[in-house]
């Protein structure tokens, strides 16, 4: 009795591994699901989730960290050109650097004074058929249009038609898709926002053929099989077709052919289709000017001798400023008015 008194006596007490083994086998919790459990008085609820952000979103997003990537890179040439000029300084002496006047700029002259009379219109009826990045290109190149005429020695006509596109869908067109709202996705709120109300151009919510007579619209396309001549003339004086303009039978796009040729004035009206689509809609701006029986006219580029890399069809800033410069006479010659629009990249050399 006395030996198993002993054992007994030298035995750990009862429980004592199992507790500290159940306690160990328990899940470790992180302060994650501890949270979760706390929530709402004990009501379990799933973590907060990040809110994915829209494309329109992230792409104004980038676009401000670009802003901001361009002014710290515009300060450091400031300062790089600040060095420079003092290094200069401290070179010389005491001498001053004195450099030459800028040469004085031309005069403006404008739309109203211009001795230019023709019409070029961009057409802006396109709000509904591309995306809101391509509607904030659009409103750059038209910007870049206008800051283009306005430099000219006879700025033309301009016109920008079509604003109201974005609060109505275009009726007869079979490419057309829903509308936008007509909020800041719409071309009008994206040139507001570089003060168009204060540009001298005409600014129009109708559509250009509200405006101007069907006789004297000219839509440039770019499968139109009709060039621009290398003059400008009158109607008065335009009996004959003019130079370079050579009669070719050929699919008129409602199932005939048709040998005669269009004779294409200074007081025609010029219209641009405003569609950046990146080739979505080829030819659309085309079959929508032969349905409305309007002429078509594409730049003479084979006849000015200059070689296009890849497709034909060219952004609304550069057919505007090939026409504008030779209406106004920058450069009367197209092969110098294509050469001065059309960047390098787009040029075969």
């Amino acid at each position: 009795m006395d030996e198993q008194t002993e054992v007994a006596d030298e035995a750990p007490p009862s429980g004592t591994f199992s507790d500290e083994i159940k306690e160990l086998e328990k899940p470790v919790k992180s302060p994650l699901s501890k949270a979760v459990e706390t929530n709402s008085n004990g009501d379990v609820e799933p973590p907060p989730k990040r809110r994915k952000l829209s494309k329109q979103e992230r792409y104004i997003q980038r676009k401000e960290e670009r802003r901001g990537r361009r002014k710290a890179m515009k300060m450091r040439r400031r300062e790089r050109r600040d060095a420079v000029a003092a290094s200069a300084v401290a070179a010389v002496g005491d001498a001053p650097l004195r450099a030459p006047p800028p040469p004085p700029p031309p005069p403006r002259v404008s739309m109203a004074e211009s001795k230019c009379r023709t019409c070029v219109v961009l057409d802006c009826a396109y709000d509904h058929l591309m995306s809101f990045k391509d509607t904030c290109k659009l409103a750059h190149q038209i910007s870049n249009c206008y800051s283009t005429n306005r430099r000219l020695p006879a700025p033309v006509q301009l016109y920008i038609t079509g604003l109201g596109s974005a609060f109505k869908a275009e009726e007869g067109i079979e490419q057309s898709t829903e509308p936008r709202e007509p909020m800041e996705q719409s071309t009008l709120a994206r040139l507001h926002k570089v003060d168009v109300q204060n540009w001298d151009v005409h600014l129009k919510m109708e559509d250009y053929r509200e405006l101007f007579p069907a006789s004297s619209i000219v839509y440039l396309c770019a499968e139109s099989s009709y060039e621009l001549p290398d003059t400008f003339v009158s109607d008065a004086s335009a009996t004959a077709p003019p130079d370079g303009a050579v009669a070719t039978t050929t699919d008129n796009g409602c199932g005939t052919t048709d040998s005669t040729v269009p004779v294409f004035t200074s007081d025609d009206v010029y219209v641009i289709g405003g569609l950046v689509d990146h080739n979505h809609h080829q030819g659309l701006c085309y079959q929508q000017a032969l349905q409305r029986g309007h002429r078509t006219a594409r730049l003479p580029l084979e006849r000015a001798g200059v070689e296009v890399e890849g497709r034909r069809v060219l952004a609304l800033l550069h057919v505007f400023q090939a026409l504008a410069f030779v209406l106004s006479g920058a450069h009367p010659q197209w092969h110098d008015a294509l050469r001065a629009a059309l960047p390098p990249r787009k040029c075969n050399q």
